[in-house]
């Protein structure tokens, strides 16, 4: 009867941190923390031990632009009539 409320005790308590956690984790505290960040590392060292490997997006070439022409011209834009609806 006492393992019976020990184990239940252990399940109400690994429920109600694990729903702390998960509240906790969609936080802008824990997107910005270093613990975030050391479990994240961790996750990449040991993830490939289980099959799991990490691959970052290639970067995206630099580009260079100029604006475009100013073909603006002063007149108001004009909104022709609608056509005959079906």
């Amino acid at each position: 009867m006492i393992g019976v409320i020990i184990l239940s005790a252990v399940v109400l308590v690994m429920i109600a941190v694990f729903t702390w956690f998960y509240f906790y984790s969609r936080t802008i505290a824990w997107g910005q923390s270093e613990t975030r960040k050391a479990l994240l590392n961790m996750m990449v060292v040991v993830g490939p031990l289980f099959g799991m490997h990490y691959r970052r997006d290639p970067p995206e070439p630099p580009s260079i632009s100029a604006p475009g022409a100013d073909d603006d011209d002063d007149r108001p834009a004009r909104i022709g009539p609608l056509g005959p609806s079906e």
